[in-house]
């Protein structure tokens, strides 16, 4: 490997241009590359980091200079660009979910449980310290067996005007829950309930609100609600909460609570404090984390913590979840 690690970015959009902003502030990185579709924002990458540019991530992924991606396309677009990396031997990130579909899913799955580079999948809040303080909670026995957890993830309308056609509530947003209910479970589900509606949404083909239960190998449930239809002007990007209740303890987090509160003629509102808020003009937070996560196991030759057995299990949730919606029933894994 050369003395820095050359990485391309696919996709610049929203995330994509945050994680741009992250190998960017990196000491041994060199952010090398950047392919979006889109030609001005193809140009802003090339005039911002004075990199490579690609329209075609295809040209990306086979230019022999680039070591390790971050994969940041629609949920929709992941099968195709996975193959092509790993086939070019590309250390990879790609952005949650690891697919659109479970059948896409499984696919890459079998490509990946054997891979001999670094793969990961962003699943941020594994690397947010609340979220991971409960991990060790429950490893050092403190939280006892858990008994059930509720929680919530909320959200404005402005994102899945974003995702039409490329996404749904399960896979983009539910699923950040379903990946740590699961890791905090230790056990695999083996039953879901689910119920959705659709108002604001339903043009779309879309849901504005889920709600799932989810039944545990070790017989503890999860009550997971979902929702993208809060108000364009919600003082908050996420609205989001956990309940854990162990049979030695319970605990507690409030993330929409950021820490910090403006009030002005203007505006009332919690600005993110969490996942890729500024500090001193270069992103910060659980979703640095997690780049600064995969270019450490890139260069220590370890594995991600997040496996791709761990993203396939995440989407055989989603997937019982929308077929409890349409089939009206508790559905098995």
């Amino acid at each position: 490997m050369s003395e820095q690690i050359k990485v391309g970015v696919i996709g610049f959009g929203q995330m994509g241009q945050v994680h741009a902003g992250i190998y960017n502030k990196l000491p041994g990185v060199k952010l090398t590359a950047v392919c979006e579709y889109n030609d001005e924002r193809r140009a802003q990458a090339a005039e911002q980091y004075g990199c490579k540019v690609y329209k075609d991530y295809k040209d990306l992924l086979t230019d022999p200079e680039i070591e390790a991606v971050s994969i940041v396309l629609p949920d929709n677009m992941h099968r195709e660009a996975v193959e092509i990396a790993v086939a070019n031997k590309k250390h990879i990130l790609l952005e949650k979910p690891l697919a659109k579909e479970l059948a896409d899913g499984e696919a890459m799955y079998e490509i990946l449980k054997d891979y001999d580079k670094v793969f990961s999948v962003g699943f941020l809040l594994r690397f947010d310290p609340r979220f991971n303080l409960i991990k060790q909670s429950l490893d050092a026995g403190e939280l006892g067996d858990i008994i059930h957890m509720y929680c919530r993830r909320n959200s404005p309308i402005v994102g899945p005007r974003r995702y039409i056609g490329a996404s749904d509530l399960s896979m983009h947003v539910m699923i950040h829950d379903i990946d740590y209910v699961n890791w905090f479970m230790g056990c695999k589900p083996v039953k879901v309930f689910a119920k959705a509606r659709s108002v604001l949404l339903k043009e779309y083909d879309m849901d504005d609100v889920i709600y799932a239960l989810v039944t545990y190998e070790n017989g503890a449930v999860a009550c997971l609600e979902a929702c993208w239809v809060l108000p364009e002007n919600s003082p908050t990007i996420i609205d989001d909460k956990v309940e854990l209740v162990g049979t030695k303890g319970v605990v507690y987090v409030d993330a929409c609570d950021n820490g910090v509160r403006f009030v002005t003629g203007d505006r009332v509102q919690y600005p993110d404090s969490r996942h890729w808020y500024n500090v001193n003009g270069a992103p910060s937070g659980d979703l640095s984390e997690e780049i600064m996560a995969f270019i450490g196991n890139i260069v220590n030759g370890t594995k991600s913590i997040i496996t791709p057995e761990d993203a396939l299990n995440s989407l055989k949730v989603v997937d019982a979840i929308e077929r409890s919606i349409a089939e009206g029933c508790e559905v098995e894994l």
